[in-house]
């Protein structure tokens, strides 16, 4: 035992080392400066928006329209007696300090006097095409639909004077109720949906790219020391090959649960940043709905979370242990390496894109044959409360896992592991003119 842990705190010391270590602590920094960077910038974008609000018509009902796209968090820039296409022009000009146009065309009120639908006019100057960037765009469309209620409004008001003008707009109201397994609340699908999606979305992001990292850190520490001609002295120690594998495994998982925990505060440090920058998501009184639908995580689901993910990152270590031992050099690994990103790759997108539940038996049983399947559909099953799934899930990849890990103990055990290699370029450049 001691002899495996002296092996175990070298394999450590090697793969933890300043380099590595280094690009963890930049992951987060850098998560956090962007996420600080939108959420701050959005701010500063919705307190500072400005229209410009070209008034051919200057009546009452233009007024109402001004008005409306002020309290929406506008500050108007009223014009009048100007030409449309001296504004527009005004608008293409990058120094202009606004990058919106509402044009009220004259006759605007007469024709609502006249219960007619009259046109407004909206110009939008698109200087870039970012997330942030198009904001004010989005909050001008919700400005002028909220213009369009007020205005209704109005006009139902000097016609129809008393009555409920909620009821006249709107006559029906629905109720809507959200079934979770055996708890019922009265919710929007929409909303809850949004909010799981939310919560799970980045998981997956974290757990693909942690996956390649420990495949690539592993793969390449075995072409490494075949190329430097160290595996053989690795060889001769005095410890069981059963031993160096796990040694080598253990220490790469270690590193790889570094690497998740960073990335996934990193990120969650920007996808905080994101929903400050794009408003985030509003659950008004649905937060009391999702308390009754039980959809949260405990300490016990994020345990469960992080078991699922170990056993997928120590699948990929074991697959990326035995394609490393037929790499003849560093530059081969990525090549070798393809196989296992196909794999990660198939199920990572499927499952943030289809809903697995309704696709063909098929395909079904494909996704669910993979072993990296599971820890992508952990998240959305822990907030439902399919535990049987993640249990189930959790129970396969340790199948694969021992499997692999025993394969990669018989290939370790034997010393042709010194001279694998699968390069089928250099076959066919054996062939020789002439033989």
């Amino acid at each position: 035992m001691r002899k495996f842990a002296v092996l175990l705190r070298k394999e450590l010391k090697e793969l933890a080392t300043p380099q590595m270590l280094l690009p963890f602590v930049v992951t987060v920094l850098m998560f956090a400066f962007i996420g600080n960077v939108m959420g701050t910038q959005g701010a500063e974008d919705a307190a500072n928006r400005s229209v410009i609000i070209l008034d051919l018509d200057q009546s009452s009902a233009s007024e109402l329209v001004v008005d409306t796209i002020a309290q929406a968090g506008f500050a108007p820039d009223i014009r009048a007696q100007v030409e449309v296409e001296q504004v527009v022009d005004e608008l293409k000009s990058k120094e202009s300090a606004s990058r919106l146009l509402v044009v009220i065309p004259e006759g605007f009120g007469e024709r609502l006097s006249e219960v007619q639908r009259p046109q407004i006019v909206t110009y939008s100057a698109l200087r870039n095409l970012s997330a942030t960037g198009s904001q004010d765009v989005s909050a001008l469309q919700q400005a002028i639909a909220g213009v369009s209620e007020a205005v209704s409004a109005q006009m139902l008001a000097e016609r129809v004077g008393g009555a409920d003008l909620e009821a006249l707009k709107s006559p029906l109201v629905v109720e809507e109720h959200v079934i979770v397994g055996d708890k019922e609340a009265v919710a929007s699908p929409d909303m809850i949906g949004g909010f799981i999606s939310q919560q799970t979305m980045f998981i997956p992001i974290v757990l693909f790219l942690v996956t390649i990292f420990a495949a690539q850190m592993v793969a390449t520490t075995i072409a490494n020391e075949k190329e430097n001609k160290t595996l053989e002295t690795l060889l001769a120690t005095p410890i069981s090959r059963g031993g160096l594998v796990a040694s080598k495994m253990i220490a790469a998982a270690t590193v790889a649960l570094l690497s998740a925990g960073a990335y996934m505060l990193g990120m969650s440090y920007y996808m905080k940043g994101l929903q400050a920058s794009l408003g985030g998501m509003e659950l008004g009184g649905g937060s009391g709905a999702l308390a009754e639908l039980g959809l949260s995580l405990g300490v016990g689901d994020y345990v469960l979370l992080g078991i699922t993910m170990f056993f997928a990152i120590l699948v990929a270590i074991s697959i990326a242990l035995i394609l490393g031992a037929f790499a003849e050099n560093v530059r081969a690994v990525q090549s070798l390496l393809t196989p296992l990103i196909m794999m990660l790759m198939l199920p990572y997108l499927l499952v943030l894109l289809l809903d697995i539940e309704a696709v063909s038996p098929v395909l079904r049983v494909l996704v669910y044959a993979i072993p990296f399947s599971h820890p992508f559909m952990a998240g959305p099953n822990l907030f439902l409360g399919n535990y049987g799934m993640v249990w189930a899930g959790i129970a396969y990849e340790a199948l694969w896992f021992v499997a692999f890990l025993v394969l990669a103990a018989r290939i370790f055990s034997s010393d042709r592991i010194l001279t694998m290699k699968l390069d089928l370029g250099k076959k066919r450049k054996g062939l020789r003119p002439g033989n």
